[in-house]
């Protein structure tokens, strides 16, 4: 039996139905439009058009707005290019089409055109989706399905409990014109491929295969908003680093990794084998690192896992002037100004909020850069070393290496910044100019 769960549509709301002309959003447009009075609600059409199929794409969107004007509903249309988009941005088609889908609707909502987008995706899609995220090796969270839900509420799936036979039983009762999607029989789509070459077979050994998975997915819902409620709280956000103790059981831990992903971009390339390698970092040295999808880095630091996103813009050949006065590099304000001997702030120097040294013994030339292979470092104390063994000799982590700001000439380290001077430019009783260097470092 046919029955939409419209408990997730408020009144007063204005609805945008995601139309594409295929059966099943045809189906729930009909649907709404007809009972939008006794719902309380006013119903919209939302279009994409994406480009994939040239004229009949254009086609199909033009018989889209035909059908609203017969149902006398606003149509809403929006082209994109989605071959285009997926070849720069090394999508499938099938990403890009979602994506740039998605990107429409949150365009939709946020122009006031409506207040929900309902989306038709029912009970075999949901089926369809689990076994998907299963296959390709997703985390347990990719079990639990579609939600009717998302995206705070923005989203809404009134079809996720109708079956696939349930919706084409409505269509023909109600004569619901409807385009079909030859690309949705191309087996070259993985999803195509579940539908129809994969599900038949499961569905004939299982009839209620469908409703069955659906079923496992609801059970798994409970457990996993819980154990992503003690997520949330497992971590700990500095500036753009994400800490994350090692100590904590895998079934949190592991939706804390998925939590930090989303937040730094990464949306859907996740797969479990990335989790279970930033989990692996547990019987790894500290300084171990690894590279997730989007640039996101996750090094072991002593007892944590720490997540970011690597900055482009840390390229170690780039490099600018060292000079008195204040410089902006890399996002760092670099302040040199020339003091009185009787203006050196002991506590503060061994507090490491500023570093004095000889002027006179510094180089004509020196610039500022990060640090690079064969780079050499004369210790205050006394001795010559290699700048990474300096530097490791710090118990650094190797994020912090190599953002680390130096003061050199050629292959010559004069200053660590916010760390040390060499002991090349540091005072004595012969100095006559000294410079206080210090940072401040915008956020």
């Amino acid at each position: 039996m046919f029955r939409p769960d419209y408990s997730l549509i408020k009144k007063g709301m204005t609805v945008g139905v995601g139309y594409s002309g295929g059966v099943d959003s045809s189906v729930l447009l009909r649907d709404l439009a007809e009972k939008q009075e006794k719902l309380g609600v006013k119903v919209v059409a939302i279009n994409v058009e994406l480009g994939i199929r040239g004229e009949i794409s254009v086609a199909d969107s033009l018989f889209c707005k035909i059908q609203c004007e017969n149902l006398d509903v606003p149509f809403f249309g929006y082209q994109v290019n989605c071959p285009s988009f997926a070849d720069k941005n090394g999508y499938s088609l099938e990403q890009a089409a979602r994506i740039l889908r998605y990107e429409c609707y949150f365009k939709a909502l946020s122009d006031g055109v409506c207040d929900v987008i309902a989306l038709a995706h029912h009970m075999s899609d949901n089926a369809e989706t689990v076994l998907f995220n299963v296959l390709r090796g997703s985390s347990a969270t990719g079990g639990t399905g579609m939600k009717k839900l998302s995206y705070g509420g923005k989203i809404i799936r009134p079809l996720l409990d109708v079956s696939k036979a349930e919706i084409l039983d409505y269509a023909n009762k109600k004569k619901i014109a409807y385009v079909e999607d030859k690309t949705n029989l191309d087996v070259d789509f993985t999803r195509n491929a579940l539908r129809l070459v994969i599900i038949p077979p499961i569905r004939q050994i299982f009839p209620k295969a469908e409703r069955s998975i659906t079923r496992f997915a609801e059970t798994l819902v409970s457990d996993d908003e819980y154990l992503y409620s003690l997520a949330e709280k497992a971590f700990k956000k500095e500036g753009d680093k994400y800490f994350l103790p090692l100590e904590i059981a895998y079934p949190v831990f592991s939706r804390a990794v998925i939590i930090i992903l989303k937040t730094l971009g990464v949306e859907k390339d996740y797969q479990k084998r990335h989790v279970d390698a930033v989990y692996a970092l547990k019987d790894n040295f500290t300084g171990k690192e690894i590279t997730l999808p989007k640039g996101v880095v996750a090094v072991r630091e002593s007892e944590n896992v720490v997540l970011y996103k690597r900055e482009k813009g840390f390229d170690c050949a780039e490099e600018t002037p060292f000079k008195l006065g204040k410089t902006v590099f890399k996002g760092v304000e670099v302040i040199a100004e020339k003091i009185p001997e009787k203006d050196i702030d002991e506590k503060q120097m061994k507090a490491g909020g500023a570093l004095y040294f000889d002027l006179d013994k510094l180089p004509e030339d020196c610039v500022l850069r990060t640090r690079k292979t064969g780079d050499e470092y004369t210790k205050f104390g006394g001795g010559t070393v290699s700048l990474k063994k300096y530097l490791t000799d710090l118990k650094l982590p190797k994020r912090v290496k190599d953002q680390t700001l130096l003061i050199a000439k050629e292959k010559i380290v004069y200053c660590v910044l916010e760390k040390d001077i060499s002991g090349l430019i540091k005072i004595d009783k012969g100095t006559k100019n000294i410079v206080k260097l210090y940072t401040s470092r915008s956020e």
